[in-house]
């Protein structure tokens, strides 16, 4: 891998959706980690403080009995002094005060220039009495509240004062101090960060497995962009376990793509179908008007030396040719109105009997000219259809002339309309076939007749039409919301068949 790669590879994983996860996991280990540490220290401060002063609490009064300290109802000033001495020296952990009645600091055992109040508050001596441990002043301090024991002096009868006793004194903070930076540091902090880091390890994994799937979609979706939205690659993110928001996410992903995929090979059937299209009409208008151009060429430069016969062979020529460019002109027009929504059903209720005997009335005389029998079977009783009369005529005509297309002389036509009770749905319909014993048309033609410019090769059809007649049918079809089908067997002929509902009179 070149050193370019790596370092975008570097980069994209340092603005990953993971590196920001895992940012924001340190952070929260870091800050849950400094809150547990306050919390802890404050705590078992307190809870030190607590079972200090629970533990010594009857300290003071056990000093002024064993130390003769009260004498005769009196304060023995010479065994008080003996007393701060002596646990100066032995139990340097206390501090010894005398304070009297308002709480005004008399005498003590600390040294005399580290003691910074002159008097402390009774607010915590009586609750002290009525049974309720709170921290009272430190007076070597201004803030500190800490530990205490104290008893009446010389009696609760005969109060003069109080013996004021600080459970942990300043050499006893010194050394907690001390302590505290050897051991709760050193293995309350140890034992923090190897949770925390075990914690961090194991949030580092979680959220790998979590965008690791993130990650392969990501992929599926740039390899997808990458190859024009022309294939992709599953991500295989729906499996049953997940079914989260990552799972649907990738499930709409595959749905995304294979719409798009869809859509991007129906664009290519219809570019394709758009360069056949150009080339049909290229062909299909160029043939009619080479000859159109040629027989008048040769009535421009040889008219006089014609005979009328001839012109007026000519002539009929050219028109046809012209009335086939007309139509073609119009098929395509009509074509492009139907792609363009532009033709609407307009629905009305009309006689179907007498309409159909109009429709083939009209081509009557070309099949005597063609010598082909035209035949329609059909109730003398009034069949009334809900549809779009001028559409369903156009219907009809297509079918008719592509009938006349596939026949030859002595060959029939039959047109049969059957009312039906019911259809599938349970609703009434009226049932129209158009069929011919002429060519045929191939199996394998079928499925493509309806098709814009399709041809089917017979000896018939060659060259006489555009073949958008049959796709005309099918767009009036579809709008009607109706199916039309086919069946031919070759050389026996073709059938037509569709149904239009039937309205009760």
């Amino acid at each position: 891998m070149s050193t370019a790669k790596i370092q975008s590879s570097g980069l994209v994983l340092f603005g990953s959706l993971y590196a920001k996860l895992a940012s924001i996991l340190v952070i929260i280990l870091l800050t849950m980690g400094l809150v547990y540490g306050f919390i802890t220290f404050s705590i078992s401060h307190d809870y030190w403080q607590e079972i200090t002063q629970e533990f010594n609490h009857d300290l003071a009064r056990n000093l002024v009995g064993e130390r003769d300290i009260v004498v005769n109802g009196q304060i023995n000033s010479q065994a008080l002094k003996q007393t701060f001495h002596d646990y100066m020296t032995v139990n340097p952990n206390i501090e010894i005060y005398l304070l009297d009645q308002q709480g005004k600091i008399v005498s003590y055992s600390a040294d005399p220039g580290k003691v910074k109040l002159e008097s402390v508050d009774l607010e915590p001596i009586n609750s002290f009495f009525q049974g309720k441990l709170l921290l009272g002043d430190d007076p070597r301090s201004f803030t500190i509240k800490k530990a205490f024991s104290v008893t009446h002096i010389p009696t609760k009868e005969n109060s003069e004062g109080y013996l004021y006793v600080v459970l942990r004194g300043e050499e006893f903070d010194q050394v907690n101090l001390a302590l505290q930076g050897n051991y709760f540091l050193k293995y309350s902090l140890l034992s923090l960060l190897i949770s925390l880091s075990i914690g961090l390890l194991l949030g580092l994994f979680l959220f790998y497995t979590i965008t690791r799937r993130l990650r392969n979609l990501s992929t599926a979706m740039s390899n997808f962009t990458k190859n024009g939205f022309t294939t992709y690659s599953d991500p295989k993110l729906m499996d049953k376990q997940y079914q989260d928001e990552i799972g649907q996410l990738a499930n709409s992903f595959n749905v995304m793509a294979e719409h798009t995929l869809a859509q991007m090979r129906k664009l290519e059937e219809q570019d394709k179908l758009r360069r056949d299209l150009i080339a049909n009409v290229s062909h299909d208008l160029r043939t009619p008007l080479a000859s159109m151009l040629g027989y008048l060429e040769i009535l421009t430069l040889k008219g006089d030396e014609l005979d009328s016969n001839d012109r007026k062979k000519y002539l009929k020529i050219v028109s046809r040719h012209g009335k086939r460019l007309n139509r073609l002109i119009d098929d395509l027009f009509e074509l492009a109105k139907f792609d363009a929504r532009e033709i609407t059903v307009e629905l009305e209720v009309f006689n179907f009997s007498e309409f159909i005997y109009d429709v083939v009335q009209k081509f009557q005389h070309k099949a005597e000219q063609s010598h082909i029998h035209l035949q329609l079977q059909c109730s003398q009783e009034v069949l009334q259809v809900n549809a779009d009369i001028a559409l369903i005529e156009r219907v009809l005509d297509n079918l008719l002339a592509n009938a006349f297309n596939h026949t030859s002389a002595g060959d029939t036509i039959t047109m049969i309309v059957t009312p039906l009770k019911h259809n599938k749905n349970g609703k009434k319909e009226l049932q129209i076939q158009i069929q011919d014993s002429g060519s045929g048309i191939n199996e394998s033609d079928l499925d493509k007749i309806f098709d814009r410019f399709y041809q089917a090769q017979n000896k018939h059809r060659k060259g006489r039409h555009a073949g958008l007649g049959l796709a005309i049918v099918k767009q009036i079809m579809t709008l009607h919301q109706c199916q039309i089908n086919v069946q031919s067997q070759l050389g026996k002929g073709t059938r037509f068949t569709f149904s239009l509902p039937l309205v009760s009179s």
